[in-house]
């Protein structure tokens, strides 16, 4: 494209900095034609300049470096001059972001960082008499947290992102804990999410309660606000688009949970009621992407259309790039765009910052070459017109130099006015809200609760190609047995503090979890609770037996006070739902038939008619409140509590050296004691409480970790870490418990149908398993494990020490750093050496460091494989130490000094020169120093003999002893 290349040539000029000396017109009026558009350009603008080092990925919620300013033009045009709004508190050496422009163009709310504070701070700087102010004016409140993404609500408050999760730190104060800014799921930095305020600093109030960061609010013309969530739960991590009321209350997903692309940033409504968003992975491309437009009044996701559409569009996203840019993290030819901004001028034109491609060079960690990729970005200003597809520039970057964030200053439409929720005041003094679930059924077309997640003889009976609710709530045609859904878990997530580290969470996509508790499942699918306010909870539908078929794939989280009713799971949000006209309203065959008022759900009818049943209760307890005994007899009663277990946990946390080590204790460990896969007893699986070399419990590390994965050569497969990363790892087979994403959980775990002997949906062979295995765990054991696995898998759910919080408070100073192992720095220094001279002869697939060069000869398969990598080795060398209290007998040790005769462990020798062999040997039988060379002869010694890899006594063997003894 030849505009592009014209780009490219002047990508490199930089335009004089003149202070503006007069104005055209006044500021924020624009220039009409007679049609009323604005004459092209004719209008002021704001952006924002910064350091390309301040560009980061979707998951950076706060990036600060030096170098950041405001600037100002009274026209959108390269030649006109531009004004430095905030050089004289930043001085160069600030930092600023997030511009928006109030709706009448009086003024700018922007979030700025001085060379002195401490915190990001809010501030609005006016048009007209050129004037800066800091929103908050007491320090100690403005520096409580640091606030960016402000926007203008149309009460006349602010809505803007934030890490001081003020109400988060309260509510931990109300549980006896001391408050602290937790930690998003990825990056480890302190969650920024939506908060309000008014015009003066004043009323300060957190609205959204998530596990990771919510970025750029904006305000539709509906009064909703929209902004870019950060979904992570398990291995669903993404931006979608969700919108709330300005008072927190009905937080739905807009747009984007199951359409292509991975994060939608920087949303923003046009003039004719369409979304324009840039769309890019989570990481990688400097907040860069593709530009789309999403027609999000008729389609929920992009294949996902509202009923009664009657337009030619046949997908709800569409990309209005001049050229397509890559959804991944290829390399983009055509480089990527960020923060666009439609103008409401009638023209369909974006005020957007684009860089051209520029190369940079990365070195490929698999193979050691070096590639091309996408170097630093080179973001300049540009008016994009997607009808003609033509890019005009207005302002070209320099070196290092970033321009983001061009907002036009001009009036448009006020908003609606959306006035907060009157809120049930019995439920807010308990901090409780209703959460009203129509029917767990609708899924919106997904499969969600399909055939998919159905095993052996479940079924939903359908009607064109949807569940059919009729069927399944008249008790005449379906027993409660035949119904797939049977209970409902509510969980809610624990935040992680600062210093909290990854091994202490364990092996798991998901973070620490607590339950709530439990309700019965109405045969309708629906369920109506009492439930926590104003914290991230999660939602899970259970079969008969407690096991996970279905996780909700988003935090919810509901106001005190609120009654939030939704359809269904990720129901159908531009049509009409599942369980409505025909179906609510109508429970034929029940006892409470008559009773029932038109378009109530069953859970409606049921928590009206006995309020009780809004409760959440402790244990599953299902009682047949419907069936009428005229029709048939009323359905079992079924309930499994912990009655059979000596130690339940408590407030619903579940820590496995606790709660699930006792159970192998007591039912288990007399088989399975021996990590060889020889051992038929055992079958290599060992569930002693013996600690490894992480710091965990052996048969943890056994359970959640598989192994080594091969190829078609019988060599294993080696991968990056991630796309960041610069370490290795080995890929891995399945593990016999499983928790990645909302299809996994207990029902996809192979140990659960091993516990169970049931056929679900684990990859595992159960006809393998030649031990009958049902009956050995009791109800209450099967429920406590079958809980563990659908939380995640966590080795712990609680942050504190044990032992925290016997003075009835919970303090900071009381939270786990870190679970005992062993010492990376060590093994670096004084272990890896000694593995690479030893063991990477047999155990490292290829030669020499690393995974690249010839095929290692000797290389022989087996759960120990090297990589070259430090860090990835020594996690494989961590997980042979199963005892790190018994140094001598883990399998590290154990199997390099081996002489390989019974009962010592199997494992390949070197050879030596023998000692015993005569220096002056003779061949010559007649000499007295004769040795034969033939085995059978008296006369016969060895020249060499075989012996352990190490000695006990070699100074290798004690290398690495002493690095197993000093993670004790």
């Amino acid at each position: 494209m030849r505009l592009f290349s014209r780009c490219l040539a002047v990508v490199s000029v930089s335009l004089p900095m003149v202070l503006i000396s007069g104005c055209s017109s006044e500021p924020g009026s624009g220039t009409s034609s007679e049609d009323g558009l604005l004459v092209e350009g004719q209008f002021p603008v704001v952006y924002v300049k910064r350091s390309t080092d301040s560009l980061g990925n979707p998951t950076d919620g706060i990036r600060t470096n030096a170098g950041g300013d405001l600037y100002f033009r009274e026209i959108a045009s390269a030649s006109a001059s531009e004004l430095n709004v905030t050089r004289v508190y930043t001085q160069g050496a600030g930092d600023v972001s997030d511009p928006e422009v109030a709706y009448d163009g009086s003024t700018v709310i922007f979030s700025m960082r001085g060379p002195n504070d401490s915190t990001w701070n809010i501030w609005e700087y006016d048009i007209a008499s050129r004037t800066l102010s800091r929103i908050i004016q007491d320090d100690a409140v403005a520096n409580a947290g640091d606030d960016v993404d402000p926007a203008y609500l149309p009460d006349g408050r602010i809505v803007f992102s934030s890490n001081r999760q003020q109400t988060s730190l309260a509510l931990m104060e109300a549980e006896n804990k001391e408050g602290f800014q937790y930690l998003d799921e990825y990056e480890r930095e302190r969650v920024i999410v939506l908060h309000r305020m008014n015009a003066d600093g004043t009323d300060i109030e957190q609205i959204s309660f998530n596990q990771s960061h919510d970025r750029n609010p904006t305000v539709l013309s509906t009064g909703e606000i929209m902004y870019s969530r950060w979904d992570h739960v398990g291995g669903r991590n993404h931006f979608p688009v969700f919108t709330m009321n300005p008072d927190g209350t009905n937080t739905f997903v807009f747009y984007g949970a199951f359409s292509p692309g991975n994060s939608f940033l920087h949303p923003r409504e046009t003039e004719d009621g369409f979304v324009v968003s840039d769309l890019m992975p989570l990481s990688g491309t400097n907040e860069g992407g593709g530009l789309y437009e999403i027609d999000v009044r008729n389609f929920s996701e992009n294949n996902e259309v509202a009923p009664n559409y009657a337009g030619t569009r046949a997908q709800g996203q569409l990309e209005i790039s001049p050229n397509s840019i890559p959804l991944g993290r290829g390399i983009s030819q055509y480089g990527r765009f960020t923060t666009p901004y439609p103008l409401w001028d009638g023209t369909k034109r974006i005020l957007v910052s684009w860089t051209p491609f520029i190369e940079g060079q990365e070195t490929n960690v698999l193979t050691g070459e070096v590639a091309m990729t996408e170097g630093t970005p080179a973001y300049g200003m540009y008016m994009y017109d997607p009808n003609k597809t033509t890019m005009r520039p207005l302002a070209l970057p320099t070196p290092g130099v970033a321009i983001t964030d061009a907002i036009p200053v001009l009036p448009r439409p006020v908003p609606n006015v959306i006035s907060d929720k009157t809120a049930d005041p019995v439920l807010v003094a308990e901090n409780k809200a209703i959460l009203n679930v129509k029917s767990v059924y609708d899924t919106d077309g997904q499969n969600l609760m399909g055939s998919a997640m159905l095993v052996g003889s479940e079924n939903i009976p359908q009607l064109d190609g949807s569940p059919d609710l009729n069927v399944m709530k008249d008790p005449a045609l379906t027993a409660a047995s035949e119904r797939p859904g049977r209970f409902v878990r509510i969980t809610r997530a624990v935040p992680s503090p600062p210093g909290l580290d990854r091994e202490s969470i364990g092996e798991s996509m998901f973070e620490m979890q607590e339950i709530v508790g439990y309700a019965p499942l109405e045969p309708d699918g629906s369920f109506k609770l009492e439930v926590p306010a104003d914290t991230p909870l999660g939602i899970t539908v259970l079969d008969e037996k407690g096991r996970s078929i279905q996780v909700h794939t988003n935090w919810i989280h509901v106001r005190p006070g609120e009654t939030r009713t939704c359809n269904g799971c990720h129901s159908p949000r531009r049509g009409s739902a599942l369980n409505g006209a025909g179906i609510a309203g109508n429970h034929i065959n029940t006892l409470l038939a008559t009773e029932a008022e038109s378009g109530e759900s069953m859970a409606e009818t049921a928590t009206r008619v006995d309020s009780t049943r809004l409760d959440i209760k402790p244990d599953l307890s299902f009682v047949d409140f419907w069936t009428d005994p005229a029709v048939r007899a009323a359905d079992a009663d079924l309930s499994i509590d912990y009655s059979g277990v000596a130690n339940p946990p408590v407030n619903g946390v579940i820590n496995y050296p606790e709660h699930i080590q006792p159970i192998w204790d007591a039912n288990c460990v007399v088989c399975h004691n021996d990590p060889d896969s020889n051992n038929a007893t055992s079958a290599g699986l060992d569930l002693r409480n013996t600690t490894t070399g992480r710091g965990r419990l052996q048969s943890y590390d056994e359970l959640v970790i598989g192994d080594p994965l091969m190829d078609e050569n019988g060599l294993p497969i080696i991968r990056q870490m991630d796309e960041d990363s610069l370490e290795l790892e080995v890929v891995r087979e399945a593990p016999m418990v499983s928790a990645s994403n909302s299809r996994g959980g207990s029902r996809a775990s192979f140990l659960t149908e091993v516990l169970f002997g049931e056929e679900l949906r684990a990859s595992g062979d159960l006809s393998e398993i030649t031990t009958d295995h049902t009956g050995f765990l009791n109800p209450s054991e099967l429920r406590l494990v079958t809980e563990w696995i659908d939380l995640g898998i966590q080795y712990l759910n609680t942050p504190y020490e044990t032992g925290a919080g016997d003075d009835g408070f919970y303090a900071v100073s009381e939270i786990r750093s870190s679970i005992s192992g062993l010492s990376s720095e060590l093994y670096e220094s004084d272990v890896h050496p000694v593995i690479m001279t030893w063991c990477s002869r047999c155990h490292q697939p290829f030669g020499g460091s690393g995974v690249s060069g010839p095929l290692n000869g000797g290389f022989e398969f087996t759960k120990f494989v090297l990589t070259g990598s430090i860090e990835g080795d020594f996690n494989i060398t961590a997980s042979m130490i199963h005892d790190i209290s018994d140094p001598d007998n883990t399998a590290l040790l154990a199997r390099a000094s081996s002489d390989a005769i019974a009962p010592n462990p199997l494992h390949p020798q070197r050879e030596v020169a023998n000692p015993l062999y005569p220096d002056d040997a003779s061949s010559d039988p007649d000499d007295p120093n004769f040795v034969s060379t033939d085995p059978t002869h008296p006369s016969y010694i060895a020249p060499t003999i075989w012996v352990p890899i190490w000695d006990t006594s070699s100074a290798e063997y004690q290398a690495v002893r002493d690095w197993i003894s000093a993670g004790l």
